[in-house]
């Protein structure tokens, strides 16, 4: 079933692939990993999320070329396969009991005219927070990766985004010189196209990145997006499974633009990985 479903969903996700690796034209991003960020926001109907709003995006429908593309995403990470078969076979089920439901609701069996008969709609498509778990954040951010181009020694695929940031911090710290992003405290930094701003979903976060030295393997729930704009007072960053969907986020900043710290009860920005190529 998952083979069968896989090749139907091959040519969206194909379709996916060329359309996203062409930049929208005059974003202004030079970072091939903004563009490849803003290609793909672009293709998932360029939704533009102001902050923290409780209110979630009108759109949100789980689309064909949708699925197709959150499968590609978790393909693009290790055991992500597993992954993209459940979500295959979640989907399969919601189709088959939707169209059990439609025939049973349009089948004559009173013997009525079918001219008076009940007739239901085709149901149109399911919301994507059906498959928002696993969470996917990562892996959008891993698959954009190999779009732009980046090895896996750059930023290696994983399924979360400690793991990465490990392997990243890990880097910075035995060869600085030659590491692909450095880490920054976000009030000591202000972040560029290509740079990852990360932000840490725990109940107890951590109040510094360097803490995350003392813990490195251990479980922690970030979430890291990816800077594809800036200008005076505003940074533009996209991301995965954020409401659902991938959008685009606007985040304050102060003169320096430096991104400005989340209000109370939402995650706190915690690190700014910065690229090489952004120093």
């Amino acid at each position: 079933m998952f083979r069968a479903i896989l090749i139907l969903l091959l040519p969206l996700a194909a379709a996916a692939c060329a359309a996203s690796r062409e930049p929208p034209p005059d974003t202004g991003a030079v970072s091939p990993l903004a563009r490849a960020a803003l290609a793909e926001w672009k293709a998932w109907g360029g939704i533009v999320v102001v902050g923290w709003p409780e209110a979630r995006p009108s759109n949100t429908a789980a689309t064909p070329e949708r699925f197709a593309r959150l499968l590609e995403y978790w393909t693009a990470v290790p055991g992500g396969v597993g992954i993209a078969r459940r979500l295959c076979g979640l989907r399969s089920a919601i189709a088959a009991a939707s169209a059990g439901h439609a025939g049973a609701e349009t089948q004559d069996g009173n013997g009525e005219d079918p001219a008076t008969r009940t007739v239901v709609p085709a149901p149109g498509p399911e919301d994507m927070s059906i498959y928002a778990f696993p969470a996917w954040s990562a892996a959008f951010v891993s698959a954009i990766a190999r779009r732009a181009g980046l090895p896996e020694g750059a930023l290696p695929a994983a399924d979360r985004h400690a793991r990465y940031i490990d392997a990243l911090l890990a880097r910075a710290s035995a060869v600085p010189d030659g590491a692909p992003f450095l880490p920054y405290a976000p009030e000591d930094r202000a972040p560029k196209p290509g740079d990852l701003l990360c932000a840490d979903r725990s109940a107890a976060p951590l109040s510094h990145w360097s803490m995350r030295l003392a813990e490195v393997g251990q479980p922690r729930p970030m979430h890291c997006d990816i800077v594809v704009r800036t200008s005076p007072g505003v940074i533009e960053v996209v991301g995965g499974n954020v409401q659902d969907l991938v959008v685009l986020r606007r985040f304050p900043v102060d003169a320096a633009g430096r991104v400005l710290p989340a209000p109370p009860g939402q995650p706190p920005f915690v690190l700014v990985l910065a690229t090489q190529d952004s120093e």
